[in-house]
């Protein structure tokens, strides 16, 4: 198959994301299969990459002053419909997977050359509840978009079960409408966890520092972590955001909420490059992610996948990635005291934590590795086409003279 991808972002080329992430992983697990990848997505200048065997598009998605006053986000749709289609004719694509984040395959969708995959990630309406920006003009109509997107496409597919319900929920449609293909990451069965020194133990936040990802529960409960493991350094890999209390940075509210000596236990080193950050969650003691949702939950798998112990939170599809306490511990969101707790647990304990580790490691091998996720995939592309290709029959067949 010829195969175009959507992504607001792609490692190693434009920046780090969530979406990037997977569609990076996707696309390379597809091309080993023996399929043709084509990525977009917004970069400047406007050019042609090789990502490996991965050709990615970058396109300017730049606005229409006037037109997108009155309706934000037509700039960007219009310019990503005229260059995917332009790649599909060029290259001539089979099919083509939209997320359903911003919305912006809605142009494409309408009168569509080739079938269209949207996976649903976390919606800007899951979003806008998370954060308080429901009244914020510019996410009406992202969220207008997505509904749009999801509406108009030929297979709906998420990455957990109860992401699967939510989004059910949110769209008015029978869950038994959207797949789940959950995400995959690529293991190294080869690799073998460093040893670990005598020391200090390092704890890491892995994605962007925000409300939705807990971050300011994690900052409250480091000073308990201190007071009983004074070893103990935090780091926070990411882009901080102004969401905490007061309207603050994280690293605002660290300074002016934590004493000295806590402080310094604290490092916050913005984005990494990949090959950075995987090598600091091999050396790590603990990944810790307390988020307030997730609709999956990608940096478990991608700490698990090294032998890293990881605690997070009882919602979205987390659970369905960490079991609790089989290869990972798991506290309730917005805890800051039992999630401290749990922390001390672990941090205390190197033989739980090292067969937490174990036990996560091979969960992540066996059942969220990247040759899986393309396999599903490609099974769900294959359906997708054959339907297509019957009902263009029927159509022309129905269309024949009477």
């Amino acid at each position: 198959m010829k195969i175009g991808l959507y992504s607001p972002n792609y490692p190693g080329v434009t920046g780090p994301g969530g979406i990037g992430t997977y569609t990076r992983n996707l696309a390379w697990s597809l091309y080993e299969l023996g399929h043709e990848l084509h990525v977009l997505t917004p970069g400047a200048p406007p050019r042609q990459v090789q990502d490996g065997g991965v050709t990615v598009h970058l396109i300017c998605t730049d606005y229409f002053r006037l037109v997108d006053r009155l309706f934000p986000g037509s700039g960007a749709c219009y310019r990503v419909r005229r260059e995917m289609r332009r790649i599909v004719r060029r290259y001539r694509l089979d099919i083509v997977e939209f997320p359903n984040w911003e919305g912006l395959g809605f142009f494409f969708c309408l009168g569509r050359p080739v079938p269209v995959v949207v996976r649903l990630h976390t919606s800007s309406r899951e979003l806008e509840q998370i954060d308080g920006t429901h009244n914020h003009r510019l996410t009406r109509w992202d969220v207008r978009r997505e509904r749009w997107v999801a509406t108009m496409a030929d297979v709906l597919v998420t990455h957990s079960e109860a992401h699967r319900q939510r989004m059910a929920e949110e769209l008015c449609i029978d869950a038994s409408r959207i797949r789940v293909v959950r995400h995959g990451v690529p293991v190294d069965q080869n690799f073998s966890r460093p040893t670990r020194k005598n020391g200090h133990f390092t704890v890491i936040h892995l994605g962007r520092m925000e409300k939705r990802k807990g971050v300011p529960d994690l900052i409250r409960a480091i000073p308990q972590v201190l007071n009983a493991v004074p070893e103990t350094r935090f780091v926070f890999v990411g882009s901080d955001r102004p969401h905490c209390p007061g309207g603050r940075t994280h690293a605002q509210f660290i300074e002016e909420e934590l004493p000295p000596e806590v402080r310094s236990r604290i490092s916050l080193v913005g984005r990494l490059p990949d090959e950075e950050v995987d090598r600091m969650l091999q050396q790590a003691d603990l990944l810790v992610s307390p988020s307030l949702y997730e609709s999956f939950g990608l940096v478990f798998p991608e700490a698990m996948r090294w032998g890293t112990a990881v605690i997070g939170t009882r919602v979205g599809g987390i659970p369905e990635i960490v079991e609790d306490g089989k290869n990972g511990i798991l506290v309730p969101p917005a805890s800051p005291g039992e999630l401290a707790a749990a922390m001390i647990s672990l941090l205390q304990d190197s033989e739980r934590r090292r067969t937490l580790g174990e036990a996560g490691r091979l969960h992540i091998e066996r059942h969220f590795n990247t040759v899986r996720m393309a396999q599903e995939v490609e099974k769900m592309y294959d359906e997708a086409l054959q339907e297509w290709r019957e009902r263009a029959r029927s159509s022309v067949q129905n269309s024949g003279p009477s």
